[in-house]
């Protein structure tokens, strides 16, 4: 009986010795295991660069006043007008800065006050026609500056450049009606967003002033300029495709 204790008493211990070196690998191999970490995943900014080509529909509201340079000045001439534009232009990008510049060309925008219309406190007055002002083009070569936020898709963006356009205006059936070409100034404010890496939707608000617009000369004989003093603003809308 003594004998079969003992015996019992040493298989116990071998059963126990022999669970522990089984789950020893497991606790050396769960002591190797490592901690789990984190990564943070930031999504890359959108690359703006390169160039565009676009389209845009264009909408301009402004006054001009007519005036000669010899005695004094005539009547207002409200102008407006749907329109629409092409555009092309480049971007440069420096992490969320993008510089580049554009060049839009599109049509332009006019008005009438009818003739017969007078001001007692104006010295020209639409006697023998209508005063009229056209603007049947505009050019524009502006700097553009903007920033990327968000998910990197929209930029804010301003600019500022150069503006000509072809005139046709003064007052019908007189030497004071007449053509020319005007330079001047521009500035704006824009938005874009990328839909994809190709297509990208803008709004522009932007101030046009081509300076005085010449038509044609006062009907004093004395060969000075009959012209238009004002300035317009224009909204904008399109597309740009990049490439």
């Amino acid at each position: 009986m003594k004998n079969l204790t003992i015996a019992l008493a040493i298989y116990r211990s071998l059963i126990i010795s022999a669970s522990l070196l089984a789950l020893s690998p497991l606790a050396v191999n769960a002591g190797d295991l490592d901690e789990p970490t984190i990564q943070m995943v930031t999504a890359p900014i959108l690359d703006w660069s390169g160039s565009y080509v676009g389209g845009y529909l264009t909408y301009g509201d402004g006054s001009y006043q007519q005036a000669s340079s010899i005695d004094g000045i005539g009547l207002d001439v409200d102008v407006d007008g749907l329109g629409f534009g092409v555009r092309y232009g480049r971007n440069w990008q420096n992490s969320a800065a993008v510089f580049g510049f554009d060049v839009s060309l599109q049509s332009g925008i006019d008005g009438i006050t009818p003739k017969g219309s007078t001001n007692a406190t104006y010295t020209w007055t639409c006697g023998s026609g209508h005063c009229n002002v056209s603007i049947e083009a505009l050019m524009t070569v502006r700097g553009r500056y903007g920033k990327v936020f968000g998910d990197g898709k929209t930029m804010a963006y301003g600019a500022l450049g150069l503006a000509a356009g072809t005139i046709e205006g003064g007052i019908f059936n007189s030497i004071q009606q007449g053509s020319s070409t005007a330079l001047g100034y521009t500035t704006g404010i824009g938005l874009e967003h990328k839909y994809t890496d190709r297509i990208s939707i803008f709004g522009e608000v932007n101030y046009v002033d081509l300076g005085d617009i010449e038509f044609g000369t006062d009907n004093r004989g004395q060969g000075a300029p009959f012209f238009g003093r004002g300035d317009f603003t224009k909204f904008e809308m399109g597309f740009n495709y990049h490439f």
